[in-house]
């Protein structure tokens, strides 16, 4: 409690941390705004798939906030004296958070393998399971097709990558 106290005295080091915050929320959306909406606009505009660069920008976007947050918490002095129980609490977080997810990192490692080998892009209509319609979005959770009647269906990415896709129509 003490340390709390300090901490919330200590007015240097919350401005500190608060301005790191707000940078790494504004370099974010700087990148994400303006270089990458360019790349993704000149992309379309030459035809190549927009698919990895989608990837890349969202890859980009995580690793700014990782880095701006961490780097937050690094400025904190509470955080420095608790940096051995940090750690350890962190491994064995990972460890509980890595068996109660296996179906969402199944989702993304099988997003990720979707993304890098493109069995199909956006805009091909494909057929899994019973499903057919035309790819719209494919992120790192899922994939998102449109059918006929306009409805959007979202498939799991471990859905698909452990049954058969049909592509029907390569755009």
């Amino acid at each position: 409690m003490k340390r709390l106290d300090t901490l919330f005295h200590d007015t240097e080091s919350l401005i500190l941390f608060g301005s790191i915050i707000i940078v790494t929320i504004l370099v974010s959306v700087i990148i994400d705004k303006g270089l990458m909406n360019k790349l993704v606009s000149r992309s379309k505009a030459a035809g190549n798939d927009i698919t990895s660069i989608v990837f890349i920008k969202n890859i980009i976007r995580l690793t700014i906030y990782l880095f701006g947050v961490g780097w937050a918490f690094l400025s904190l002095p509470i955080t420095k004296s608790f940096a051995h129980s940090l750690f350890a609490g962190a491994g064995v977080t990972t460890l509980i958070m890595g068996f109660s997810a296996q179906q969402i990192l199944s989702n993304l490692m099988s997003g990720m393998f979707l993304i890098l080998n493109r069995p199909f892009r956006i805009h091909d209509t494909i057929e899994v399971q019973d499903f057919r319609g035309k790819v719209v979005r494919i992120t790192w959770h899922d994939t998102v097709i449109e059918n006929e009647e306009n409805s959007r269906i979202f498939v799991p990415n471990s859905v698909i990558t452990s049954n058969i896709i049909k592509v029907i129509s390569v755009k």
